[in-house]
């Protein structure tokens, strides 16, 4: 299983807005299925997608989309 973290908006790690939106998953195994979960869930808002290995060390964190935007 692979680990996940999106929030909505396009800012960059660490400078996410507190009241955003934030979910993190480590219960999927690709990281088409996390694109997907989340564009259900921000129905045509913009969304940033990290994968992690380590939630407490920043340098774990690689990015996968920023500031994607899909059609409802």
């Amino acid at each position: 299983m692979l680990n996940f973290y999106v929030y909505e908006g396009s800012a960059p790690l660490g400078k996410e807005k507190l009241t955003c939106v934030r979910h993190k998953w480590d219960d999927l195994k690709t990281h088409s299925g996390a694109i997907r979960r989340a564009k259900r869930i921000f129905k045509g808002r913009p969304f940033t997608l990290y994968t992690f290995t380590n939630w407490y060390d920043d340098k774990s964190f690689k990015l996968i989309l920023r500031g994607a935007k899909f059609p409802k």
